[in-house]
């Protein structure tokens, strides 16, 4: 309210000052006025005694030559705008010659004793400009005595000065009339600032003073017109520009959020008390499960990192390996942690790193390495026997010379489908999903066919027959290279361990247009619980002590072909009943026909 009071003190001493100008400047001007209408004056009165001076030296002569009608013809030549009346008196005597043909009311004027007293002083020349309220008008009086011989002569002069009067009289009109306008302006100026100013501002304020308290929707008063709508124009800009920018703050803020929560690496800033003031998703669901991530504030510093922070504080940095247990989870962290100081405060800012799954992948490396080198071992103990009989003489006896080639051949060709598969599934568990632009058409009934024909041999020496089911027509964009060693997989998987009498391998359409491929055998089937690791490497559903064939990674392969295609893969089996391997592929048409 004090500074409402000011502002309002403030707007009104405006239109007071200009007032005050006006006022002052009006006096001024009155002043010069005055200045004026003095050298004015003395500018009449010494033309007057100019001019007066020669009528002296001409009246001079005729008194003295006796020439009284030539003086009275002089005194009735007074022409023009002023009128003027000249009178001669002689000492003594009395008026001796007056100017005729002048106005009335200038004679009897002239005759009153009041004009009389102006020159009764014995100075041998006055001048006299005055205004005269009985005529209403500025008069010019000058007397000038003068002597021809013992007789003393006056020559008294009046002279009505209309032009001067009227200049006057307009003057001082315009200057009340500038009065009355610089009265009426200052009050049209102090109305102005109240009612077109001084309110539209203090509703303007009210406005911004809202924003400012952090209401950045409550509008902006706008007038209608005026200097004040222009700013509050501004205003109202600068307003929206300020909501953008808060809103843009919001959004890098949330982005730096979102961004720091989707780190996997757990992200906390501590103070020196051990107070969090910044956690990450990760952090908190590492150090503190269970608790919401959005929370407003966390616990203090976990106990574990403790010793962190304290040899983060000796040396500026840290970086070393801890183990978090919680609940039966045990975490193997490497921490690192920098202390840096802001606003005279010391914080460490701490990054943990989960090494449990790393640690998994290393196990599950030398797993691989190991498997891989299980799976070459059976063949190249064959191999290697084979050579090893060729070396001693086997190749002289025919029969063994057969059996040493086949031994070759058949331990060949299985190393080199292992070393197939495992290249296979390596390239794509390393390549993402092709875009469907990058695939060329691919038939389904020509897939299934060549997936039958390379099987089929297999299949028959083990007494299976493999057949085809019903196949859509319409084309798809697929690889159908990989798609064919998809189908091989499940077809050679079935025949390896469903102890089938048959096989059907089909492709239809799903009622949301995608391509279901299905190998479907009728043997043994696959429990329940090994359904969903089946597709695993290495997984083999177990069989009691009987050594299970296969590498482990057909159905490996084919689940990431599925995936290669963007499509899934699942299996649907009851024991005893068979199973049902389906490969569901976006068509990129939704029309196909079933």
């Amino acid at each position: 309210m004090k500074l409402m009071a000011r502002k309002d003190t403030v707007l009104l001493f405006v239109p007071a000052i200009i007032g005050v100008i006006i006022i002052f400047s009006i006096f001024l001007l009155d002043i010069q006025l005055a200045n004026f209408k003095k050298a004015y004056f003395q500018e009449i009165a010494e033309e007057t005694r100019h001019n007066n001076a020669f009528l002296v030296r001409a009246f001079r002569e005729l008194l003295e030559t006796k020439q009284l009608d030539k003086m009275r013809r002089m005194l009735s030549g007074n022409h023009g705008p002023n009128p003027m009346i000249v009178k001669i008196i002689a000492r003594g005597k009395g008026a001796i010659m007056e100017s005729e043909g002048v106005p009335g009311y200038l004679s009897e004027h002239i005759r009153e004793p009041e004009i009389k007293n102006i020159f009764k002083g014995n100075r041998d020349e006055d001048v006299v400009v005055k205004f005269d309220r009985t005529l209403n008008s500025f008069m010019v009086y000058h007397s000038v005595r003068f002597r021809i011989g013992e007789q003393d002569y006056v020559l008294v002069m009046a002279s009505k000065c209309n032009s001067m009067t009227l200049l006057m009289r307009q003057t001082r009109r315009g200057i009340l009339i500038l009065t009355a306008l610089g009265v009426l302006s200052t009050l049209a100026l102090v109305t102005y600032f109240c009612y077109w100013i001084r309110s539209p501002l203090n509703r303007l304020f009210a406005s911004m003073s809202k924003i400012a308290a952090g209401e950045l929707e409550y509008p902006v008063y706008v007038p209608r017109s005026g200097l004040i709508r222009e700013i509050a124009l501004c205003l109202q800009t600068l307003t929206e520009q300020l909501k953008k920018q808060i809103v843009s703050l919001r959004d890098d803020a949330n982005e730096r959020k979102a961004i720091l929560n989707s780190l996997t690496e757990a992200v906390l800033l501590v103070d020196a008390a051990g107070k969090i003031g910044q956690w990450n998703r990760t952090a908190c669901e590492l150090f503190f499960p269970g608790t919401n991530p959005e929370c407003a504030a966390l616990p203090d510093c976990p106990e574990e990192l403790r010793e962190c922070i304290r040899k983060t504080g000796e040396h500026g940095a840290y970086s070393g390996e801890l183990i978090l247990r919680r609940g039966d989870r045990e975490y193997q962290l490497l921490v690192n942690a920098v202390s840096f100081v802001r606003d005279e405060q010391r914080f460490f800012l701490i990054s943990a790193t989960d090494l449990s799954e790393i640690r998994k992948l290393e196990a599950y490396r030398r797993e691989f390495i190991a498997a891989i080198s299980h799976e070459m071992k059976t063949p190249l103990t064959g191999i290697v026997g084979a050579v090893d009989a060729i070396n001693s003489g086997a190749l002289d006896r025919e029969e063994y010379k057969v059996r040493c080639i086949d031994t070759l051949t058949k331990q060949s060709e299985r190393l080199h489908t292992l070393l197939v598969n495992f290249l296979t599934l390596t390239s794509l568990e390393n390549t993402r999903g092709r875009a469907e632009d990058d695939f060329l058409p691919v038939r389904p009934l020509a897939v299934v066919r060549s997936a039958i024909e390379v099987c089929r041999p297999v299949a028959e020496a083990a007494g299976i027959t493999v057949e085809a089911g019903p196949c859509v027509s319409a084309e798809f964009p697929g690889d159908a290279l990989l798609l064919q060693q998809a189908l091989n997989n499940l077809i050679a998987n079935a025949v390896l361990h469903s102890g089938t009498e048959r096989i059907e391998v089909s492709a239809s359409a799903t009622e949301d247009g995608r391509i279901d491929f299905c190998v479907r055998d009728y043997g043994c089937g696959i429990p329940a619980e090994h359904q969903d690791r089946i597709f695993k490497r290495f997984y083999r559903v177990p069989s009691g002590s009987r050594k299970q064939p296969g590498s482990g990674i057909g159905l490996a392969i084919v689940k990431h072909v599925a995936l290669y295609h963007h499509g899934t893969v699942f299996v649907r089996s009851v024991p005893g009943q068979g199973a049902e391997f389906h490969i569901v592929l976006p068509a990129g048409n939704p029309g196909l026909p079933g």
